[in-house]
């Protein structure tokens, strides 16, 4: 499994270039921007590291996967960092920036049993969570871990517990 992210503070794009990967429309530039990023680097990723050369994307079962491409991948981004997973085994990926919250009330909704509520504790349930809504099944593995200091992710699936992490800069991909 591969895991690419960019950092949307530090990667300067043409922002026309970057709305030529949008396929529908946002009511938040924002939105629209992360989501048009997300796309950039699924693209850029497939096309150098999977030498996949016709990236179009389409969505079945609400889930966007290559037309031409038996590939897996899942996006997902919060605040300014945007982030792919890859594998050949069906995948989902989730990121939060950990922001404080009434982590006790929420986790009220979420009935949670557990004595500990912390941040931490918060952003590991969730961003599991979510990872496994995007996977649209139940996980055999997960790997959830701190990124950048105050981001938490989780990637769930069928895999190995192998996995590289690249950063998509100006330059192009580093592994981190």
């Amino acid at each position: 499994m591969k895991i690419f992210y960019l950092d949307i503070n530090e990667y300067s794009a043409d922002m026309d270039f970057l709305k030529s990967f949008a396929d529908r429309k946002f009511l938040s530039e924002k939105k629209e921007m992360q989501h048009c990023y997300g796309r950039f680097l699924v693209k850029t990723a497939a096309k150098e590291f999977y030498k996949i050369e016709d990236t179009q994307i389409e969505i079945v079962n609400s889930k966007p996967r290559f037309k031409n491409s038996e590939l897996n991948f899942s996006i997902s981004h919060s605040n300014n960092i945007v982030m792919a997973a890859f594998d050949e085994n069906p995948i989902g990926l989730d990121i939060e920036f950990m922001k404080e919250r009434n982590f006790k009330e929420i986790f009220e909704r979420y009935n949670y049993k557990g004595k500990n509520i912390s941040k931490d504790v918060f952003y590991k349930f969730w961003t599991e969570y979510e990872a496994a809504i995007k996977l649209q099944g139940s996980p055999k593995t997960k790997i959830t871990f701190s990124f950048k200091d105050n981001f938490m992710v989780t990637v769930a699936g069928n895999f190995d517990e192998n996995y590289k992490i690249y950063e998509f800069s100006n330059t192009g991909f580093s592994c981190v």
